[in-house]
This record gives structure tokens, C-alpha cells and sequence, in this order.
């Protein structure tokens, strides 16, 4: 059923279209060039509004903050240090952030008001001691979210919010920056309890499980206190050395002391210094410090070379004792953290096994063995398509093809919840000297690329044929007509207009490789032809079209398989496709369905998360 302004919007998309078409033929003059530019950018924009009004638009939705409650948040966290905060102050806290989270997110695990103890020390004002606060919200995105098909590094964008004063950051954000040592993370990791001004029993959880001289042992972390500490307030000498900048300001030289203090509270056994300083725990050198920063605050005259002499002393001692320092074990803070995010997702439910496997079952094991490389180490329900790539998928295959194959497996959900980085979603082993090639694929992977439009992946959608299909993988074969899409047609047209660009620059004439071109230029017009039908393409072609592109493969390329004539014949076609698409009264959706690749994404991942 057609939309409201739906029709409207194909006949202003349309209309822009055959101007574009138009504005091809005109001169490469600088107002033209120009004007092509707009008119592109004006059919972009135009695409973008139909998918709106159809409804294919939608995509992944980056973590957001309703603002209202801001203002008044900020208020209350600009007024009070950590030791100030009362129950009632706390309450206060937890429902403002709740009004600006609260719809926003699957759940609020933790809310913890961050300060420098060092800095609030030189201070006498509660509110001046809080002016650098920062308050820093753990949140839980829903399955949805957190399996989304989007791109990795839109969806690691999308985890965080970062106004300055007030960090919001997903889970599993939090869990990778935390077990890298990141100081600001394992601050929040290990606050004294009145820092703490929202704790989920996730939150307790996590503390109950993880060791703070642990995570304060990860080199990453020693190093980061020591780097950042010295990093943010001087700057090397000409001669050798570091010096002080002059913009370094008592707030920066505060926060600097303050991470020189959790590097030294780590061979004490101490958390990070968090709310107040504990004067009989620094080293003389610190306390020097202390004395001056608080004098500096009363008198600007007190010298700040005097107290950088004392900032680079106890950093340089730190530094010698890294050196006999055994650091702790990576690995077992990634286990400790990747198991407390995996039960904070799943909240309760169980991770059924996932039933991918067909009946040939033996088939699988054998396709496995003989591709061999890194997919031996999957289990069958790992892999969802085994299938010939290439010219064998498109029925054009000749005794010199290359023996190609692609692989779509799921990482198992256990490792997608539970990891701490960004994962490896695809291994190739391709070249010239290899007997038989192969890529391999994660399921997210795909779907991105599905997404995106990519021939290759629709073409794997599209032809039901393929050596091993499991259950999952049928179910978008089954549905393979919501992947025909304007965006589809576009991306077809570039690998065209591409191989074109090629033949024209004779780099690959009267080659192997320029046949390619050629057949691929004839079979992909093919295809868009059946899309203009509202049709999946038949990716392996039959009848006429096969015997044309056969001749152009294998036989001499003399007479009407001449190259002018390939190229004029390939020419013409191409421009009678384009008027055909600028000239039609519909367009088809624009976009593939998010939505229902977003549902195929979670079936993979297991039945507890429909």
C-alpha cells in the first residue's frame, strides 16, 4: 500500500533523475561541473526524502540524552564533592538522570560523580571544589541496539555521549576502555561509595567480582597515570628534558598529581584516590606538592616551577619502580568483565543453542576440509552459506576459472556478548598463486554489507543455489525480493560505470581481464533489467544472454566480438538502461529493510533475543 506523499516523492525523485541524465551530456566547463555537482547533491538529498516517506530510512539510533533535566542536573553536580552528598542530594541525582535517560536506554547501571581530590584540596568553597566534577552514567542498550547490523565504528560512536561535565557511556564501551586500563573508567570502577550516586546490582556485581589491584596492576593503566600526568602539563625542552607549559593551569596541575596518586596507590594496595586525600599515604615529594598547590591557590606568586619540580620527582620515582613492577594479567580482567556484561545483557535468560544446521550435515563437513584455513576451527552451526563464488555462481564457469568460495558464519553469541574489543569479522585467503580461494564472512558482517547495497553480497541473496544453505540463511533467500531496492540498482550502476572507466583507460586492452569486464558490464544490466520488473535478478544466467556472454569469455574477439563493437554494443544498452530508469513512472523502495535485517541478526544470535 502506497504512503501519503509517496507518490510525490517518486515524481520529484524522478524528475531530478532525468535531469541528471541530462546534465551528463553537458561540457566539463567550471559553472557546469559545478552545476552537476548541485544536481547530484539535490538527487541525494531528494533519494534520502522518499526513503523517509516510505519508511526504509531507518537505521541504527545512537545513544541520546533528553535535555530538559540537564540544567538543573548539572546544578546539583556543581554543588556538591562527593563526602557532601545526601541521601535526599542522591535521590535528587538519581531521578534526573533517570528523566534524561530513563527512555533512552535498556537500563541505568551505575551513576558515579567523578572530582580531583587534589585539586578540591586547594580549595576552601564546596562549590569551588566541585567546579571540575564530572558525572559519569553507565547505560545498557537494548538487543536491538546492541546487535544492530550498523557499522562498527557508527555503533562505537553511537555508545557515547560527551558533553564535558556529564559522560554517558553503553556497557560495552565502559567494558573495553576498562579492561585497556583506561584511568577515568577504572575510577568509576572502584569510586569510594559516596562518589557512587546510582548502583544497579549489576554495578555491585561487578565490584563484588573484579579486584581494584588488579585492574590498577594492568600496565596499560601504570603507564596511561604516568604518560597522561606529565603529558598534560609539560612539554619538551630544546635541550632535552620537560618543562612546564605556561598555559598549565592549578586544575591541570591538580589532575596531574591526581594520577601520579592512583599509580602510587597501587603499590600501597589502595583504590584510586577518588573523594579526599589521605595525607600519611603520599611520599614526602607529594606532600611537598600538596602544601604548595594549596599556597598557590592563597598567593599566585608561589612558584609553579617549584611544584613541577615536585610533580616530575615523584613521576620519575613511579617510573623506576614500573621497571621491577609485575603487571597484572591482562586476560583475566577480559574474562572477569567479559562474563559481568554477558549477565548483564542476557538478565536472566539462557542462550539456547542455535539450530543452523541442515540436513547435509556431511556435506558441510566435507566443504570445511576442503576449503580448510581458519574455517576448520568453526562447528557446523557456526556456518550458515558455503557457496561458489565467481563465475560458477553466475553458470559461466570454463575449465581455467578459479575455484572461489564464500563463507557466512556467526561468531558464537557467548563471544559477541562477552568481548571486550572490536572482533575480526572476516579472513580471505586470495592470490594469484592460489589454487582455490576463499572469504569468509560474519553474519553482522554481512548484514552490513547488505545493507550498504554490496553486489557481491545481494548476488549471494539472490541465487538459492549454493553448496551448503542452512535453515537461517533460506529465511533471507525466502525474502530475497526486500532486497531489491533503488540502492541496489545504484550500486550496480557503479560497478558498471567502473569497468567502463577501465576499458576506457586501455590499461587492461585486448587482455583476459578486460573480457571480464565486458561480460560483467552485460551481465549486471542483466540483472538491473529484472530489478526494473520488481524481480530478484537471476545472478545465473540462461538462454541467449549466457550463449552472448559465453561467446565473449571464450571465443576470438574478432567481428561483431570485436572490441569497438563490444564496447559500442555495451555503450548503447547502458544508455538506453539509463533513459529507461530516468523515464519510469515508479521506483522501487529505496532502501533494504532494517528492520527485517535486524531480525534476522537476532535470530542468529540466538532465540532469546526475538
Amino acid at each position: 500500500m502506497e504512503l501519503e506523499g509517496e507518490s510525490d516523492a517518486t515524481a520529484s525523485v524522478q524528475a531530478m533523475e532525468r535531469l541528471h541524465l541530462t546534465a551528463r551530456s553537458f561540457s566539463d566547463t567550471e559553472r557546469n561541473l559545478m552545476l552537476k555537482e548541485k544536481i547530484r547533491s539535490a538527487l541525494d538529498q531528494l533519494r534520502e526524502v522518499k526513503a523517509l516517506v516510505e519508511g526504509s530510512h531507518d537505521t541504527f539510533v545512537p545513544l541520546s540524552i533528553n535535555e530538559q533535566p540537564l540544567l538543573e542536573l548539572k546544578q546539583l553536580l556543581l554543588m556538591h564533592v562527593p563526602s557532601s552528598i545526601t541521601d535526599k542530594a542522591r535521590q535528587r541525582f538519581v531521578m534526573l538522570i533517570d528523566q534524561a535517560l530513563g527512555d533512552r536506554c535498556k537500563k541505568i547501571v551505575a551513576g558515579v560523580v567523578l572530582t580531583c581530590p587534589w585539586y578540591a584540596a586547594t580549595q576552601k568553597e564546596r562549590g569551588e571544589q566541585a567546579k571540575h566534577n564530572m558525572l559519569l552514567v553507565v547505560v545498557m542498550n537494548d538487543d536491538r541496539q546492541f546487535f544492530s547490523p550498523a557499522n562498527l565504528q557508527t555503533k562505537e560512536a553511537g555508545g557515547v555521549v560527551d558533553m564535558g561535565w556529564l559522560s554517558v557511556v553503553e556497557l560495552f564501551h565502559f567494558g573495553r576502555f576498562l579492561v585497556k586500563g583506561r584511568t577515568r573508567y577504572v575510577e568509576t570502577a572502584f569510586c569510594d561509595k559516596d562518589s557512587l550516586v546510582y548502583s544497579s546490582d549489576e554495578w555491585q556485581h561487578l565490584r563484588d567480582q573484579l579486584s581494584v589491584n588488579t585492574v590498577t596492576g594492568l600496565r596499560p593503566f601504570q603507564e596511561a597515570c604516568c604518560g597522561q600526568a606529565m603529558g598534560s602539563v609539560a612539554k619538551k625542552r630544546q635541550n632535552g628534558g620537560m618543562k612546564l607549559k605556561e598555559s598549565a593551569t592549578l586544575a591541570e596541575i591538580c589532575e596531574a598529581f591526581r594520577l601520579l596518586n592512583h599509580a602510587h596507590n597501587h603499590h600501597d594496595n589502595r583504590p584510586p584516590v577518588t573523594n579526599g586525600l589521605h595525607p600519611s599515604s603520599l611520599p614526602e615529594t607529594a606532600l611537598q606538592a600538596l602544601e604548595k598547590l594549596k599556597a598557590l591557590y592563597k598567593d599566585p606568586d608561589v612558584s609553579k616551577q617549584d611544584i613541577f619540580a615536585c610533580l616530575c620527582s615523584w613521576h620519575d620515582a613511579l617510573r623506576g619502580r614500573l621497571k621491577q613492577t609485575k603487571f597484572s594479567d591482562q586476560k583475566a580482567v577480559v574474562a572477569v568483565v567479559g562474563e559481568w556484561m554477558t549477565a548483564a545483557r542476557l538478565q536472566g535468560r539462557t542462550l539456547d543453542p542455535v539450530k543452523g544446521v541442515s540436513d547435509c550435515h556431511s556435506r558441510l563437513l566435507q566443504l570445511m576440509l576442503e576449503i580448510g584455513g581458519p574455517l576448520t576451527k568453526l562447528t557446523p552451526d557456526q556456518v550458515l552459506l558455503v557457496a561458489r563464488a565467481g563465475s560458477y555462481m553466475y553458470g559461466l564457469s570454463t575449465p581455467d576459472s578459479d575455484t572461489d568460495y564464500v563463507v557466512v558464519y556467526r561468531d558464537k553469541t557467548q563471544s559477541v556478548l562477552s568481548a571486550c574489543s572490536r572482533p575480526s569479522e572476516c579472513f580471505e585467503s586470495r592470490g594469484p598463486e592460489k589454487q582455490l580461494e576463499y572469504g569468509a564472512y560474519e553474519a553482522r558482517l554481512l548484514c552490513e554489507m547488505l545493507l550498504k547495497g554490496s553486489v557481491v553480497i545481494l548476488e549471494l541473496v539472490y541465487q538459492g543455489d549454493h553448496e551448503y544453505v542452512s535453515p537461517l540463511w533460506q529465511q533471507l533467500y525466502d525474502n530475497k525480493e526486500k532486497f531489491v531496492t533503488e540502492l541496489g540498482i545504484q550500486q550496480y550502476l557503479g560497478l558498471i560505470k567502473n569497468n567502463f572507466t577501465m576499458i576506457h583507460s586501455h590499461k587492461l586492452k585486448d587482455t583476459g581481464r578486460e573480457r571480464k569486464l565486458f561480460y560483467q558490464i552485460f551481465h549486471k544490466m542483466a540483472c538491473i533489467r529484472h530489478m526494473l520488473a520488481g524481480e530478484a535478478p537471476l545472478v545465473r544466467v540462461t538462454g541467449p544472454v549466457r550463449d552472448f556472454i559465453m561467446d565473449v569469455r571464450t571465443k576470438k574477439l574478432e567481428g561483431e566480438l570485436s572490441r569497438e563493437s563490444l564496447l559500442s554494443k555495451a555503450t548503447s544498452e547502458y544508455d538506453t538502461l539509463r533513459h529507461q530508469l530516468a523515464n519510469r513512472l515508479f521506483r522501487l523502495p529505496e532502501n533494504p529493510d532494517y528492520e527485517f535485517v535486524t531480525n534476522w541478526l537476532l535470530a542468529v544470535r540466538g532465540s532469546c533475543f526475538g
